[in-house]
């Protein structure tokens, strides 16, 4: 008759170490990969919401010829009386904190209101 060895049952500390460090590794690559994607999608929302805006602002402007770009200047917020009903169901928010788009007296969009000095992402 054979005997059983129980050292033969279970992972050694050694295989269990490899494994995390396996695992370990895979999260440092993948974690900075997951943060890149997130910033490029909020900056794609980001010009998204501004291509929104200034097809609004021109579909205001092209409306009536006596429609002055200057009226849609200021903050486009939640309630907004000009853009959101006629021609955007809501205003859109910046996906980075949630603020509202400005529009410059010429009815342009300007940046995202979130964007950091030292990136150029708000202009498209």
């Amino acid at each position: 008759m054979r005997m059983f060895r129980k050292s033969d049952e279970g992972f050694t500390l050694v295989e269990l170490m490899v494994v995390v460090l396996i695992i370990g590794i895979l999260v440092a690559i993948a974690i900075p990969v997951f943060n890149a994607a997130a910033k490029t999608a909020r900056e794609r929302t980001c010009h998204a919401n501004q291509r929104t805006l200034d097809g609004a602002v021109q579909q205001y402007l092209a409306e009536d010829p006596g429609n002055n770009p200057a009226d849609v200047s200021g903050a486009v917020s939640g309630d907004a009386h000009l853009l959101v009903p006629e021609f955007v169901k809501e205003a859109p928010q910046c996906p980075a904190d949630d603020s509202f788009y400005s529009l410059d007296a010429s009815g342009s969009v300007l940046g995202c209101p979130s964007q950091d000095a030292d990136e150029n992402h708000g202009e498209y």
